[in-house]
């Protein structure tokens, strides 16, 4: 109780102080007056100094380090509108570094940290398969549904399933999601317009199933007709009706959740897709799973109860459940999953963003550094007439926090706007909002007080105590932010030429004139038999066509991604891509065969390798009639081909002949003898022809290349963006501390250049101090580099993280800004008029 009314009665006090202080001015001139008045001439002597009597009475009331932190700040102000050009300069360094780092926090906070706009998110998960030799984001939708009835630990289960449906009459193909009819009301939506998916109403299979537009979509294929509620439309040649249109900005759940065409019940999948048996085969992993946890459930008990499901689904189906299968739960109710795969990533941002952060710091320390040499002459007369050194550099740290504040007030504004025009500028969901939460905003104070310490700190202390180093620390920041913008451009350039390597090098096979066509024959339903059937026509059809030089079969087309085998072969862990083909697919796509032969018919227990694959087995070795193995004899050797890891530096290709029991998954890979653009009309009659349920995915190649690349694009361009930033942070930083350098030694050129000194012996004398900081400097961060390559190496494709041509690029760039940097200011000095100079001084 005492402490509360100690507590307020200061706050009383202080927010009275105003009539107070006046009170007790009033009070102290009258008791002075009449003790004057009394005829004590020593009355003023020994009433001692008013002001000093008026501060200890101020402490007494309480809370006066406010009344002084607003002087300090009042003091600041005038200081740096004093100032207006080293103020404008400081607070665009400042708002381009904390700018940067604003960017990147606020990108990983909506990626990470916060929650998506769905009901409850904390409460959801995603059931992922796990075993010790695989992994799968899917499973059959038996299973899920066997998960949906049986565990009393999720409250909810929801499916989803990615197709292409095409919508007549003008065939436009459309992304289609087939979800759980709970899973709208789980995620808590509502519709634009009409309704949306309702487990009472669609969760049973109709003759007119329901549709639920996306947003984007009806915005921009029906002109955002609400009308279109109630219209039926016909999909696949399957009549549906329009029930509603999704929320704007709705975030589903899943990579694929906020891209979608049209939404529709799993249920009605094989009304579309005939023939489909996704939803009874328990063998085909088609959809991916989310769940919701019961009240006082937490992920481990679910995963515990789910363990014993598997169990005793492995008693049923053995062939389908994994040896050591789990199902292992995971937050779903961010935007990503900070796991330690992209931990990597993050943390590699988060290095390069305190690395800008620092080179700023050390560009405004040294400017700051040199502005002290300037104020030596206040301070000193301050300290002289009484100042206490304390007061002082508190006064002068309260000027680099204000200072600090500035900046990071126009680094918050600057970071906003570049998310958002990179967000509008990569089609980022339309959830997402650049507008800073309350997690940005602790972030950004926290970075405001580290960098007002970090470049603050030490001009304060050395001004406040008289001992300046008027050279020494400033070459110290100089090597500091030479050495950390030399690191951030090499990465860039790194970067860069990465992102090069992928769009311009041959991946080592032809695929200009190259398409795939995916009938999805085991998606209708194909038995092998019947599949092996159907491509032999349609390879017959294609081979009598003009226009096409090859026609082949391949289980995962180029650029699909593949499947990834880690085998362990002859004492080695192998990462490898694993593909079926047939004998005319290395022709189709100009892989050339090196050593042996290709496959021919009747061929099981053949493997063909990759000559890198073959190279790292058996070096120095004839690979062929080797075991590769318990996959077969290797026959023969082909050219390296980036045919599904293009991305992936320690990727090694091998091939299987295809058999029978593949047909259902085979794709037709043809090559075109010109332009293959025309031809997609004419590919995809043929395939319909022979079976017109189907509705075959047809791709040129050369564009799923680029779409594949579009993302290593982006990340080079804001690693370009980047290294720009650290350029530009050090250039500015030289070219501040140049000129002020050329500013103190104006009298100095004057009487040189009077003299008749060469004007080349000036630059050198100027220079001289910067060179061998900078020399540092870029050794320094050249060698960090270097050091950190083993890490870079994970996240460059194609080049070596000590790519000589990125270390030359980016150094002699770093090396001509600096120089010009530097020659700006000295230039300028020569041009000086002496006399008037001389007389100025």
């Amino acid at each position: 109780m005492r402490k509360i009314k100690e507590f307020l009665r200061t706050l009383r006090y202080f927010l009275d102080r105003e009539r107070r202080s006046r009170e007790l001015e009033d009070e102290m001139a009258f008791h002075r007056e009449m003790a004057e008045r009394a005829g004590r001439p020593e009355a003023r002597r020994r009433f001692g100094s008013p002001v000093r009597l008026q501060e200890q009475a101020r402490e007494a009331w309480g809370w006066t380090w406010i009344d002084r932190l607003m002087q300090d700040l009042h003091y600041a102000a005038r200081m740096l509108a004093r100032s207006p050009g080293f103020t404008v300069a400081a607070v665009l360094v400042l708002a381009l570094g904390m700018g940067t780092n604003v960017f990147m926090f606020t990108a990983m906070d909506w990626a990470f940290f916060k929650y998506l706009p769905v009901r409850d998110p904390d409460s959801l998960v995603r059931l992922l398969r796990q075993a010790p030799d695989n992994y799968a984001g899917v499973m059959s939708y038996p299973t899920a549904a066997y998960y949906r009835e049986h565990a009393k630990s999720l409250s909810a289960v929801m499916t989803l399933m990615s197709g292409r449906l095409e919508l007549a009459p003008d065939a436009k193909v459309l992304s289609a999601n087939y979800v759980s009819a709970n899973y709208f009301k789980e995620l808590g939506a509502s519709a634009a317009y009409g309704r949306l998916l309702d487990p009472a109403l669609d969760e049973a299979q109709s003759e007119s199933p329901a549709v639920v537009l996306g947003f984007e979509f009806w915005r921009r294929y029906f002109n955002a007709d609400p009308a279109v509620v109630g219209r039926r439309i016909l999909l696949n040649r399957q009549p549906a009706t329009i029930v509603g249109v999704e929320p704007h900005g709705f975030p589903g759940l899943g990579s694929q959740g906020d891209a979608a065409d049209i939404w529709l019940s799993i249920t009605q999948q094989p009304y579309f897709v005939a023939g489909s048996k996704a939803l009874t085969d328990t063998s085909a992993g088609t959809v991916a799973v989310w769940a919701r946890l019961a009240p006082g459930v937490t992920a481990q008990m679910a995963e515990q109860e789910l363990l014993s499901l598997t169990n005793v689904r492995r008693t049923l189906y053995p062939k389908d459940i994994w040896k050591g299968e789990i199902i292992r739960t995971e937050p779903a109710g961010h935007e990503n999953v900070l796991d330690a795969g992209t931990m990597r990533g993050v943390s590699i941002i988060s290095a390069l963003g305190i690395l800008i952060l620092l080179m700023t710091c050390a560009n405004l320390g040294g400017l700051l550094l040199a502005r002290s040499v300037a104020r030596e002459h206040e301070v000193a007369i301050r300290i002289a007439i009484g100042a206490n050194r304390r007061r002082i550099f508190r006064q002068l740290f309260t000027e680099s926090l204000l200072l600090a504040l500035l900046g990071s007030a126009a680094g918050l504004a600057l970071g906003c706007a570049s998310l958002k025009a990179c967000l509008l500028y990569f089609g980022r969901p339309t959830w997402v909002s650049a507008a800073p939460d309350w997690r940005v905003c602790v972030f950004l104070l926290v970075m405001t007080f580290v960098a007002a310490i970090f470049f603050g700190l030490a001009p304060a202390l050395q001004l406040a105590r008289q001992q300046q180093k008027k050279t020494r620390a400033r070459q110290i920041l100089i090597a500091v932010q030479v050495a950390a913008s030399c690191l951030l451009v090499i990465i860039s350039s790194l970067f860069v030429r990465s992102a090069q390597h992928v769009l311009y090098t041959d991946p080592g096979f032809g695929y200009e004139q190259v398409l795939s066509i995916n009938p999805g024959l085991g998606e209708h339903g194909y038995t092998p038999a019947a599949a092996q059937a159907y491509l032999d026509k349609v390879e017959r059809r294609l081979r009598a066509t003009s226009g096409l030089a090859s026609v082949s079969l391949v289980k995962y087309p180029p650029f699909s991604g593949g499947w990834i085998e880690n085998t362990e072969v002859n004492g080695q862990r192998l990462h490898t891509y694993r593909n079926w083909v047939d004998s005319e697919f290395f022709r189709t796509i100009d892989i050339p065969v090196l050593l042996g032969r290709n496959f021919i018919p009747g061929d099981k227990n053949a493997v063909i390798v990759c000559e890198a694959l073959a190279h790292k087995l058996w070096p120095g070795e004839n690979p062929l009639g080797k075991m590769y193995g318990d996959k077969g004899i290797v026959v023969g050797v082909v050219g390296n081909a980036s045919i599904n890891g293009a991305r992936d530096v320690d990727a090694l290709e091998f091939y299987s002949p295809a058999q029978l029991e593949d047909m259902s998954e085979m794709s037709i890979v043809l090559k075109s003898n010109g332009a293959p653009d025309g031809l997609v009309p004419m590919l995809k009659s043929t395939v319909q022809s022979l079976d017109p349920k189907l509705f075959p995915e047809i791709r040129l190649l050369k564009s799923t290349f680029h779409e594949n690349s579009l993302e290593l694009e982006q990340v080079a361009l804001l690693m370009s963006l980047m290294g720009v930033a650290a350029t530009l942070l050090a250039g500015l930083g030289i070219l501040g501390l140049v000129a002020y350098s050329v500013s103190q030694r104006t009298k100095e050129i004057a009487i040189r250049l009077a003299l008749g000194s060469p004007k080349i012996q000036i630059v050198v004398s100027v220079l001289r101090q910067f060179a061998w900081p900078v020399c540092l400097g870029v050794i320094a961060g050249a060698a960090a580099t270097a050091a950190s390559s083993q890490v870079l190496r994970l996240m460059l494709f194609g080049i070596s993280a000590l790519d000589p041509l990125s270390y030359v690029t980016a150094v002699g760039l770093l090396l001509g800004v600096f120089i010009l940097a530097a020659l700006l200011p000295v230039r300028r000095a020569l041009r000086l008029d002496v006399a008037r100079a001389l007389h100025q001084e």
